[in-house]
């Protein structure tokens, strides 16, 4: 039977296992393994849209770190790295990392349970590979019923049979067949808010009969019945303790938050200026552009009064009836926000004879989308209740050319220019098995030298406040080129220069971008790297391609190189889907160890700059040269500062949760790649947070 066959089948063998009764509102818990769940059995209950969780877990058979994700309203993703104990032999852990999945086919509803289908270890069929499917129903306000089917290893003690056939033997591979294959057993669960708040009690009939680590450590199974208790310390951390098998005790902590509710209360600054629409006997004579003098005063005067604002003016041209400004919006972390408020001041300052503002959105030195904006409907539609739509719809959105075109272009002086910043940063060794509690703080300061607006010499510098990555590490044994795996023996006790590079940017037409950068790229690779991207505003999709030939740096010395020297290229295709800020993302190519393959990668931005991506890369090394994992994976969160201050800002700070020391699928560290810069100010990306143009 198919695959599908088999999912179809196994969605009616259990859809109405759950009692019912009227449904009420029971918070989400967390299983021991770091997802939502019982105890070491899912459930089929969801956490808020967007919710991120990042847990650790130890108990007798296992210790790791999970990183969770409720991708959206139905999909929850996880990600978890764990060490199994004595798996392979006494006294030796096993590393094992997953992507766990669980899809929610419908919710609760006054006469039926919800019902989630899931996955753990996906694709793989590996030692924690598992499918099932789970109903859960509430009773009244404090009791949760669950109960499913498991197969893999959900399915490995009092099976029912092999429903939908054998199953494949565990192996390293990625593929389909194993799926709701093999013994099938049931389990069951509940969930008890007690009467002590924020306490809740779990029991669970486990179908896992931990058959693998009863092989060669002194652990016994000796209940398929585990229990625990979880307490909730506010609505972003929580505490679990477990007595599991009849013999082992277990512990959970998790730490979590969701970009909807920020921690402190927003926007509590000034107000927007008001709309002052023209009289009707307005002056509208454009005699006063003639003088070129008269134009470049107002629009440098104009240009004063938004830099207390937060906006910059890079360039800008006045003429009798239309206003151009090339804008840097330094303070807003919604780009609406900023052009809202900016013609807002123009509609009150700009002489009665200008009829249409031309706003150019800036994206460091690259200009991205020209927004025009008649200056007659900005004062037809203030106030109004449909004003958020019709300003939307009667803006007309463009690609920008590098350069406002015409005379009496102003631009402010400002070149060469200096400018400096420090920034926390925290890499997480969340993928390499053992490496689930490796973690560094950073301080990194960055100054960059600005010759033109396209050409800027970049240095980096990092200095490791406290960390344990890399600690230990010894020379490795990997049988591909070594550009990830002698990560450990780079020296980062002292500061250190990641990046020092001369970069140029450039576009080569409105929708083609385009960047040169020479120098230290990152930390272990030096060299010279070029890209395009084509990436029309209006379109929802963009190719770009990137070619670059490196040399490997020296390992304690922050300017030397090493001999190993590469070509590494990929040809990427991007796609901003309009859902939810779901981004997808394709590179196919060379990678640095001169491994072909593709990484896939995919992305949910909120409109207040949270960002949570994950990316798979799969290339033709195979599984067991590549080691550990199998194959490169990876997560990075995004956390705008302004999500914990009382105040506009566009700073953030990104965790990067992947891997360290795998050497197939690995690319270069570039700090200016072209998509990550301009994204965020395509006519998709406007339209998703256009609901702040009139705050």
């Amino acid at each position: 039977m198919s695959v599908i066959g088999r999912l179809i089948a196994t969605t009616l063998l259990t859809a109405g296992m759950a009692p019912v009764m009227n449904a009420q509102d029971f918070a989400a818990s967390f299983g021991s393994n770091g997802s939502v769940g019982i105890i070491d059995m899912p459930n089929a209950v969801m956490q808020p849209d967007g919710q991120t969780s990042w847990s650790f877990i130890g108990n007798g058979t296992m210790g790791g770190a999970t990183f969770n994700f409720q991708l959206l309203p139905w999909i929850e993703a996880s990600t978890r790295s764990v060490a199994l104990d004595d798996w392979t032999a006494p006294g030796v852990a096993f590393g094992d990392t997953a992507l766990d999945l669980k899809f929610q086919l419908f919710d609760e509803r006054d006469m039926r349970p919800a019902l989630a289908i899931g996955f753990r270890d996906f694709l793989s069929n590996g030692p924690t590979t598992s499918e099932y499917l789970v109903a859960s129903k509430n009773f009244g306000s404090s009791l949760r019923v669950s109960a499913g089917l498991g197969w893999g290893r959900l399915g490995t003690y009092n099976g029912i049979g092999e429903v939908f056939g054998a199953r494949p033997a565990m192996d390293n591979g990625i593929g389909f067949d194993h799926m709701f294959a093999g013994d099938a057993a049931f389990f069951a669960g509940v969930e008890w808010q007690t009467p002590v708040e924020n306490l809740t009690f779990k029991a669970e009939y486990s179908s896992d009969a931990y058959t693998g680590e009863q092989v060669f450590g002194d652990f016994t199974r000796n209940s398929p019945f585990n229990f625990g208790l979880e307490y909730r310390l506010g609505n972003n951390i929580s505490l679990g303790g477990y007595y599991n098998y009849g013999s082992e005790f277990g512990f959970r902590v998790t730490v979590g938050g969701n970009p909807r509710v920020p921690i402190t209360p927003q926007d509590i600054g000034v107000g927007p200026a008001p709309v002052n629409a023209r009289p009707v006997d307005a002056n509208r004579d454009t005699a006063w552009a003639v003088n070129p003098a008269v134009q470049t005063a107002m629009v440098e005067a104009l240009a004063d009064a938004l830099a207390k604002d937060g906006i910059q003016i890079k360039e800008g041209r006045i003429d009798g009836s239309v206003l151009e400004l090339y804008i840097a919006n330094t303070k807003y972390s919604r780009s609406p926000t900023a052009v809202g408020r900016l013609v807002r001041i123009l509609a009150g300052s700009a002489p009665a004879s200008v009829e249409i503002f031309r706003i150019t959105l800036m994206a460091g030195a690259l200009p991205t989308t020209t927004l025009e904006i008649r200056r007659s409907d900005l004062e037809a539609q203030v106030d109004r209740p449909d004003a958020g739509i019709r300003s939307f719809e009667t803006t007309q959105f463009s690609d920008a050319p590098f350069n406002i075109s015409g005379d009496t272009v102003w631009a402010p002086d400002v070149y060469p220019r200096f400018s400096w910043s420090i920034n926390p940063k925290m890499p997480v060794d969340l993928f390499s098995a053992g490496g689930a509690g490796q973690i560094d703080f950073l301080i990194v300061g960055n100054a960059n030298y600005q010759f033109s607006r396209s050409f800027g010499l970049n240095l980096a510098v990092s200095q490791r406040l406290a960390g344990n990555i890399g600690e230990g590490a010894g020379p490795s044994t990997s049988p591909i080129p070594h550009v990830r795996s002698d990560a450990g023996l780079y020296d980062n006790t002292g500061p250190v220069v990641t990046r020092l590079t001369a970069d140029y940017l450039f576009k080569v037409n409105p929708s083609v971008y385009g960047r040169v950068s020479a120098g230290y790229l990152e930390r272990m690779f030096g060299g010279i790297s070029g890209e395009l991207l084509w990436k029309p505003t209006n379109q929802s999709w963009g190719t770009g391609v990137e070619l670059s030939y490196v040399k490997q740096r020296a390992f304690d010395s922050m300017f030397g190189f090493q001999a190993y020297e590469t070509v590494t290229g990929l040809a990427s295709v991007y796609w901003n889907t309009g859902f939810k800020g779901l981004e997808a993302q394709v590179d196919v190519g060379r990678y640095l160890a001169g491994d072909w393959g593709a990484t896939f990668s995919l992305s949910r931005q909120f409109t207040n700059g949270w960002e949570v991506a994950g990316f798979v890369t799969l290339t033709d090394v195979s599984f067991a040269d590549f080691g550990e994992g199998n194959f490169s994976k990876g997560v990075s969160l995004t956390i705008p500062f302004d999500w914990t201050l009382p105040f506009e800002s566009r700073s953030s700070i990104t965790v990067d949760l992947a891997g360290y020391g795998n050497d197939g699928g690995a690319r270069l560290n570039i700090a200016n790649r072209l998509y990550p810069v301009i994204r965020g100010n395509s006519v998709i990306d406007l339209n998703e947070s256009w609901g702040a143009f009139w705050q």
